[in-house]
Parts: C-alpha cells; structure tokens; sequence
C-alpha cells in the first residue's frame, strides 16, 4: 500500500505541475487515479487481440 500511496503522490505532484488546479486533484476519486497510472499502452496488454487475426491462426484460413 505504501508504495501506491507514493505513486499517488508522485502523480499527483506531476499533474499539478502541468496545470491540474488542486480542486480538480482533490474532486477525482483515487481508484480511477490509480487506474490511469497503472495503465498500459496497447502494445503491451497481450490480452488485446484481434478476433479475426486469432480465428485466421487457429483455423489457417
């Protein structure tokens, strides 16, 4: 928990930086805030695949 609490922090200190107002900070909820920093780009999330691609290398096709 310690280090999401200093990845909140580090965030927060980044946004802050770049324009966010405090008030807007303080209104957002945590979890989505956490959910932003922990996402992925698309290249990395190997669960993303494509439908079509995935039948055409089972099947052949």
């Amino acid at each position: 928990m310690k280090n999401q609490q200093e990845d909140f922090n580090l965030l927060a200190k980044q946004l802050l930086t770049e324009g966010l107002s405090p008030k807007d900070f303080d209104d957002s909820s945590f979890f989505n805030m956490m959910a932003a920093l922990n996402a992925r780009k698309k290249e990395d999330r190997a669960e993303l695949v494509d439908p079509l691609d995935a039948i055409n290398q089972t099947y052949g096709l």
